[in-house]
């Protein structure tokens, strides 16, 4: 979170106004501040450097960037100039340094107007983003190298529509969360051809929350039907939609009316991927749960087999090594047979430490953390060994931050940030993975892929 002044002094999205409310959020903090990217942002470019990395994941303010109007509920708003500067400073800092850009267009914050219409619950904000998505191909193409449209719109779905966590709200409301799911395909869809009629070289993909469910009880049949469920849906579902152009449910949804029509084709999505973006963090273990009405999608069991961090996910790199070498092999190649390559866009661990921490050694020696590193960067070799095309790995996140839901204290940062004084000090993980980017190695014998394909 870059804690941007315009957005909080105005209360400019869902997310500002969310935060601001008691209970959100587990820890009680806000976003307001966060690691204040947005004006410590050259420090943080020459941590970049001193860590040997040569890429960087941003995303654009969509509520920030559109300019202040009267008819504030028009879907066709310019950019804010003075906002439109910033981000150009941002990204031409990084290109001066050499550093490659991922550039994320909706990561979950939706400007305040668009939300209290309904989000993306509502067609409006299709043509909203295809516009907010033209004027940034506009205004930034020549320092983005790789866009992303929407990051994790099934997480979004899941956390907005199903649990609740996340604005606005609902909760267990699967026909909007479907509904939300069609639209974003359709967002998609427009943003990138809207993207690709700027400058039809740009590398365009969507970022996919991977996540392997495996049954609780291997000897419960119920809770493979749960399994399969939240697998095809949570993992499947966009990707199919994109790769074949057309929205399809599993049986027996589909024989709800309401969800037969929200399925079927949606015009321009076909292919609209040029890489294959994943993130992936844990595997989940599903169970079915005996609750009237039905629901096949069953529940997430609150028992761990494996090691987990301190937010309950466990440890698992096998996990990417399957979905790299078989449960994303469908969207490996394009309509013309060539492979896609694939970019992890994010990968990470996190601890949890209160925000209020400020003196010590707290966290520093993340040795738990390198663990992780180091063993999913094994994971992703293996899989480049057998002929998986790999061209970088993106490990989230370079700062502590503000991570939705969990607030404040779930620390995924390599560097650790005192959030009182915005202190950034490298933990010990930040000082290991910089001798990885620097040599593209984990040991002498294990390396990641050819430098010329590694943005590490």
């Amino acid at each position: 979170m870059e804690g941007h002044p315009k957005e909080i002094a105005h209360r400019l999205s869902d997310w500002a106004l969310w935060t601001a409310q008691s209970g959100r959020i587990s820890d009680n903090t806000t976003a307001d501040r966060a690691c204040e990217f947005y004006t410590r942002y050259e420090d943080d470019i020459a941590l970049i450097k001193e860590l040997n990395l040569n890429a960087f994941r941003l995303s654009f303010n969509w509520p920030a960037l559109l300019s202040d109007e009267t008819d504030g509920t028009s879907v066709h708003r310019a950019l804010d100039p003075v906002q439109v500067q910033y981000y150009r400073n941002l990204l031409s800092a990084l290109k001066a340094q050499g550093v490659t850009t991922f550039a994320t267009l909706f990561h979950f914050t939706l400007p305040e107007f668009l939300a209290a219409a309904g989000g993306w619950e509502n067609p409006m904000v299709i043509e909203a983003f295809e516009h907010f998505s033209r004027l940034c191909a506009e205004s930034f193409g020549d320092l983005v190298d790789y866009w992303i449209t929407i990051n994790e719109p099934l997480a979004y779905a899941y956390q907005s529509f199903i649990s609740g966590l996340w604005p606005p709200g609902k909760r267990g409301e699967y026909l909007s969360a479907f509904t939300v799911i069609r639209h974003m395909l359709e967002g998609h869809a427009r943003a990138y051809h809207a993207i690709k009629s700027v400058n039809g070289a740009s590398q365009i993909s969507y970022t996919m929350h991977w996540r392997p469910f495996v049954p609780k009880n291997r000897l419960n049949p119920l809770d493979y039907v749960a399994r399969f469920f939240r697998d095809y849906v949570f993992n499947h579902l966009f990707p199919e939609a994109v790769q074949t152009g057309v929205l399809r449910f599993p049986f027996p949804l589909n024989y709800n009316p309401f969800v037969r029509k929200v399925a079927g084709r949606v015009d321009g999505l076909i292919n609209t991927c040029d890489y294959l973006a994943i993130n992936y963090y844990t595997r989940e273990l599903s169970q079915f749960k005996f609750i009237w009405p039905l629901d096949l999608f069953g529940e997430r069991s609150d028992k761990a087999e494996l090691d987990t961090n301190d937010m309950g996910w466990e440890i698992y790199p096998d996990g990417l090594f399957d979905l790299l070498t078989r449960d994303t092999l469908p969207y490996q190649k394009n309509g013309d047979g060539s492979k896609r390559p694939i970019v992890i866009t994010e990968n990470g661990y996190a601890a949890t430490f209160e925000a209020e921490l400020t003196e010590g050694d707290w966290s520093l020696a993340d040795q738990t953390r390198i663990s992780y590193l180091t063993a999913h960067l094994k994971a992703i070799h293996r899989a480049i060994a057998l002929g998986v095309d790999v061209r970088g790995y993106l490990y989230w996140s370079l700062l502590d931050n503000f991570e939705w839901a969990e607030g404040l204290r779930a620390r995924f940062g390599l560097v650790r940030v005192t959030f009182s004084t915005q202190e950034r000090i490298l933990r010990a993980s930040a000082r290991v993975y910089g001798e990885i980017a620097r040599n593209n190695a984990v040991d002498p014998d294990i390396l990641l892929a050819p430098s010329k394909n590694t943005l590490l």
